[in-house]
């Protein structure tokens, strides 16, 4: 029985390593909080970028889980980048994240085909709900 147990942890705790997660916020300090949080919850495979171009490069060469994207970014913001991550075949899962003053513009982004989005102030129990519906692996 105790084998089982612990077999069956660390196939949750492998699940769990072969997420990767792309981060992209245009603000550094914005990415360091959003890893550290999701680190928080096991995972490991985490790769940033600082504006929608640099994320669409990644995105391209990388096999991903899911997006974490600010909204408001420079050269592309984060609903262009959705709009483009969507055309691709099989994409990964995209969560939209923006500030309450930005709540209108949601509307537009739901009717773009955005399904999961976050509204700042971000906290890790946000984030772990959030990434739970996306990845059932997360639930405890």
């Amino acid at each position: 029985k105790r084998f089982l147990s612990i077999y069956f942890i660390g196939q949750f705790m492998l699940q769990r390593k072969n997420i990767t997660i792309l981060v992209v916020d245009d603000s550094e300090s914005m990415r360091k909080v959003l890893i550290s949080i999701i680190k928080s919850f096991g995972i490991d495979n985490i790769l940033e970028a600082n504006n929608g171009i640099a994320a669409l490069n990644i995105i391209k060469e990388q096999e991903l889980n899911v997006i974490l994207c600010d909204w408001e970014m420079p050269k592309m913001n984060g609903l262009e980048l959705f709009i483009e991550v969507k055309k691709m075949r099989n994409p990964p899962a995209f969560v939209l994240v923006t500030s309450n003053a930005e709540m209108g513009k949601v509307k537009d982004a739901v009717a773009k085909g955005v399904k999961h989005y976050i509204v700042k102030p971000i906290k890790p129990e946000t984030i772990l709900k959030k990434l739970s519906t996306i990845l059932p692996i997360l639930n405890y």
